[in-house]
């Protein structure tokens, strides 16, 4: 059995083998590939057998906010064996195979989505998120125009990049998004119902939805700094969506959203959403103001928050499902 990083030439036979282990679209494997701005074929490491991929797992090359700075972080994502080769112990050998990876790249942490005793075992630590759940009913307006975003503005997508980074990095566990092809092509890809919010040539603020069952999920938000600062954006949060369920011709939806946005901890519901788990890999690529306190908990690193930027609210752990992996 061989261990190491994919070849260029073996790439289609590695979207082969991640279908057909997931059961999903060839496409949508694609997609993650070809819209990645940071890909990097060392990044996907490989189990070989007598010439076939077997076992595979990709590091998705991020950067993302803690404390209100950026570091690097590693994604663990598309972990998939194949069935006749499982137990055998292949998805953790790899998994010590992306640490090393991530250690030769000074990478400072990484980050996957789950909660398998197999990432545990190998170091990752469970960080809780947490969903508010409120039931909004449909309501036009008049101050803002909410419409669909149109990708193909530039100027449109340079507010929409200057917005999120205001706001995100607020939080902890969001991603950095600094090269504008992330939001022509991740993003437009993940996030097909996006709605804008505008005034006077300006977008205040955007929300990216996806409705499913009956009920509406936010998957990412962002607000400008002025209306931020007249009670959190809970105002404009609840006004914006009323409006897009209205033009969805729907009289009231319940919205799930993250809880540390739009004062959500006092929504009628709140609820443990998943889990993300996380793993110092270098403690030297943290900024220097961050290293001290790698000496609490990554529970309480990730939800608490910088002096600066806090909310007093219960937790400041956001991931925005646009970014998933």
């Amino acid at each position: 059995m061989e261990f190491r990083s994919l070849a260029p030439e073996e790439f289609d036979a590695w979207l082969d083998h991640v279908a057909h282990v997931f059961s999903g679209s060839r496409q949508y494997f694609s997609n993650h590939w070809y819209n990645d701005p940071w890909k990097d074929f060392e990044g996907i490491r490989v189990a070989v057998d007598a010439g076939k991929i077997v076992s595979t797992l990709r590091v998705f090359i991020r950067k993302m906010y803690l404390h209100g700075q950026p570091i690097s972080v590693g994604g663990i994502g598309e972990v998939s064996t194949r069935h006749e080769y499982r137990k055998r112990g292949l998805a953790t050998q790899l998994l010590k195979d992306s640490i090393q990876f991530m250690e030769d790249r000074n990478i400072a942490i990484s980050m996957l989505h789950g909660n398998q005793r197999i990432y545990s075992g190998e170091g990752w630590e469970s960080v809780p998120r947490y969903y508010a759940k409120k039931t909004l009913f449909a309501a036009n307006q008049q101050v803002w125009k909410v419409r669909p975003v149109n990708f193909k503005d530039a100027d449109e997508v340079s507010q929409l990049a200057a917005l999120y980074h205001t706001y995100s990095q607020k939080f902890n566990g969001t991603f950095v998004r600094d090269d504008m092809k992330y939001w022509t092509d991740w993003v437009q890809t993940e996030s097909p119902s996006l709605w804008v919010a505008q005034r006077h040539n300006r977008i205040d603020g955007y929300v990216s939805i996806r409705k499913r069952n009956g009920a509406l999920g936010v998957k990412e938000f962002a607000v400008s700094e002025d209306l931020f600062t007249e009670n959190g954006a809970t105002d404009f949060f609840e006004v914006m969506l009323s409006d897009v369920i209205a033009q969805m011709g729907e009289v009231k939806l319940e919205v799930a959203y993250p809880a540390p946005i739009a004062d959500g901890f006092n929504a009628p519901k709140v609820e443990t959403y998943g889990s993300t788990m996380y793993r110092v890999i270098d403690t030297q690529a943290f900024p220097s103001n961050l290293q001290k306190e790698l000496k609490t908990t990554l529970p309480d690193l990730l939800h608490s928050q910088a002096k600066e930027l806090s909310q007093d609210i219960r937790s400041h752990h956001v991931f925005w499902q646009t970014d998933g992996f």
